[in-house]
């Protein structure tokens, strides 16, 4: 007992600052229908707001941890809600990626302050306590587990007692309907906001001395209190603290079972644990159990306008000749930027078929690229026709596109979105580095093409190569657009009960869409891998699952078109820092700020215009009715 008692300890310890970070997810998401998938940023930002005033500025740590809470908890918070606030009727995947654009922002500023490296932070709790079973429990432990009880116990009664509690349930439906009851809409839900940062705040101040402070460290550890939350069905206090004691405790448990295991895969296991319950909670929890918030406030897209032949032509004519005369416009130092862009552009063809197409949301494409890329390198090596393997890279993926379409029959919006995100985190952390993918040494060699005796190994000719492969993708998301399956994708998009109303089969019209997406992105995949002439799924390299979410945020404030759209995000992505503007080392420094403030941007900028037009739209009416009579002539003193 006094053995398991030696990973239990510290696993509860671990499990209540999990806890903790996810009760703050669970309260803002509850009551204003917004996951914030910037959550580990805030983490980050008081960690290091933390760090800061303690360590740099000497204070006492107690008065550091008030003024922490105070920027993160109190002014962050107020801001957070602001943002919040506007998008409360945005569609989802704005709301994804303003939340996405926020955690590069923040990630990005400081990094760019105290730099890439993790700064050690010496513990600031009592570290002495007294023996159970012979196993010595510290002050800390007994401090850290008691603020998560309290911190669970406190927010379950005020949610189930409090007059304020429950109005902070009923805000993210009808805000309206609050304030007729006598209760600011505005005042919950910045007290909501507020609770939920302080709760980051005070868990990023608690992770710090265990795992130093790192941006990145941050964001995976907030992943984990994803998972917390996930097991909790993201609005269950008590459930989420159960959940994070799992989290702790298992992972824990499972190191300690497994540390005599040599299998690379199994070894991963502990450590990953909660991105693997995370995918478990999203595949296997009934449908009912999982209710959107505020889902229906959300306002949809306006219809796009389609253009007939007679433009879209020479518009098509004019793109290829550009893409044909690309090697003999730019340097040959700068072609190969070119020919990644083009492979991207099929990736980024492939998340807008499902984004904008069939209204579903993807965070896991890259996952598929990565699964294209080291299957083509296999194939290669075994000797394979380079024509065949670029076609057996795009077909292994389907059996992933199945995978993940198998939460999509009963999920929408940010469920789905949490669930790609989490199989995107757990095929790369369980099997990037098996012998399935890219190997223990992390990389895989293969060549440049030979195709009916041509040589087309060189840059211009490889180029060329995957413009045509390009041209052919291209033209696949055409077909798919102006078929029925196309009408069906986008009937799906528009309304599934609808759609299910007229005697369509929405499952199996996600299915195809997920497997054809999944398909492009291996394709995709396996041409950018062409153009180093290697493969390899390094964490923060190419295929790094949080590029599944700048992918998502990039193509998102490039329009919406199925074609044109992929291009620009495509360009946008990967070839426009080649150029000197983007090389330079003060841009390269906060651009993560600066695309973090243009993703906000364009998420929020429809909910601010829209009043303004709507308002203007009642203007025009009134004056209308009153013009037919229906409204009486204002009235004019003298």
């Amino acid at each position: 007992m006094s053995h398991l008692l030696i990973y239990i300890i510290p696993g509860i310890s671990d499990g209540a600052v999990y806890a903790i970070a996810a009760l703050g997810l669970v309260l803002t998401y509850k009551t204003s229908g917004v996951f914030n998938f910037a959550h580990g940023a805030v983490i980050g930002a008081a960690a290091y707001l933390f760090y800061q005033f303690r360590d740099r500025q000497h204070m006492p740590w107690p008065v550091a941890a008030v003024l922490t809470l105070i920027c993160v908890g109190i002014i962050g918070g107020l801001l957070l809600e602001r943002l919040a606030y506007y998008l409360a009727d945005a569609p989802t995947v704005m709301r994804v990626v303003a939340t996405v654009g926020l955690l590069v922002g923040i990630d990005t500023l400081f990094t760019a302050i105290y730099g890439a490296q993790t700064l050690q932070f010496a513990p600031y709790l009592p570290q002495g306590g007294p023996e159970i079973a012979g196993v010595q429990v510290s002050a800390a432990d007994f401090i850290i587990t008691a603020l998560a009880l309290a911190g669970t116990a406190g927010l379950y009664l005020f949610f189930r007692r409090a007059k304020l509690g429950v109005a902070m349930q009923a805000v993210v439906d009808d805000p309206s309907l609050l304030s007729l009851q006598g209760t600011s809409p505005i005042a919950v839900r910045r007290l909501a906001w507020t609770l939920g940062a302080s709760f980051a705040a005070i868990s990023g101040m608690l992770f710090a001395p265990e795992i130093g402070i790192d941006v990145n460290d941050m964001t995976i550890l907030a992943i984990a209190a994803f998972s917390a939350a996930a097991i909790g069905l993201f609005k269950s206090l008590p459930l989420t603290f159960l959940g994070a004691m799992v989290i702790g405790v298992g992972t824990s448990l499972l190191g300690d079972a497994l540390q005599n295991v040599r299998n690379i895969t199994i070894e991963s296991i502990p450590p990953n644990l909660p991105f693997l319950l995370l995918f478990a909670v999203m595949l296997f929890v009934p449908r009912g159990k999982l209710v959107e918030q505020g889902i229906g406030r959300v306002r949809g897209f306006k219809p796009l306008r389609r253009y007939g032949p007679r433009i879209m032509l020479p518009i098509v004519a004019l793109a290829l000749a550009v893409g044909i005369l690309i090697p003999n416009l730019v340097g040959a130092a700068y072609l190969n930027q070119y020919t990644t862009g083009l492979a991207y552009a099929v990736i980024f063809g492939s998340l807008a078929l499902l984004l904008w197409t069939s209204g579903q949301i993807s965070l896991c494409q890259l996952a598929f690229a990565a699964v294209g890329a080291s299957t083509f390198a296999h194939a290669l090596s075994s000797g394979m026709p380079w024509l065949v393997a670029l076609l057996f890279a795009g077909l292994i993926t389907v059996p992933l596109g199945v995978l993940v379409a198998i939460p999509a029959f009963r999920l929408s919006g940010i469920y789905l979105a949490i669930a790609t995100f989490a199989f995107g985190i757990m095929l790369e952390r369980l099997f990037y580095t098996t012998f399935l993918m890219f190997g223990s040494s992390d990389a895989l060699e293969l060549p440049r093409p030979r195709i009916f005796g041509l040589n087309l190994t060189s840059d211009k000719a490889y180029y060329y190569t995957v413009l045509v492969v390009v041209v052919l993708c291209c033209a696949v998301i055409v077909l798919v657009g102006r078929s029925r399956l196309g009408r069906l994708l986008r009937g799906l998009g528009d309304s599934p009960a609808a759609l299910e109303a007229h005697g369509g089969n929405t499952k199996v019209t996600r299915l195809f869409v997920f497997c054809i997406s999944a398909f492009l992105a291996g394709i995709g995949g396996a041409l950018i891998v062409g153009v180093t002439q290697s493969a390899s799924g390094t964490s923060g390299g190419t295929f790094d699952f949080t590029g599944s979410l700048f992918l998502l945020a990039v193509l998102a404030f490039c329009g919406r078109r199925p074609i044109l759209s992929p291009f620009i995000a495509a360009f946008v992505y990967q070839v426009t820092k080649i150029y000197p503007f983007f090389r330079d080392p003060n841009v390269v420094k906060w651009e993560g700020v600066v695309f973090g403030a243009l993703a906000i941007g364009v998420a929020i900028v429809p909910a601010i215009t829209v009043p303004i037009r709507g308002r203007a739209s009642l203007r025009r009416s009134q004056q209308a009715m009153t013009g037919i009579g229906l409204l009486p002539m204002p009235e004019f003193s003298a």
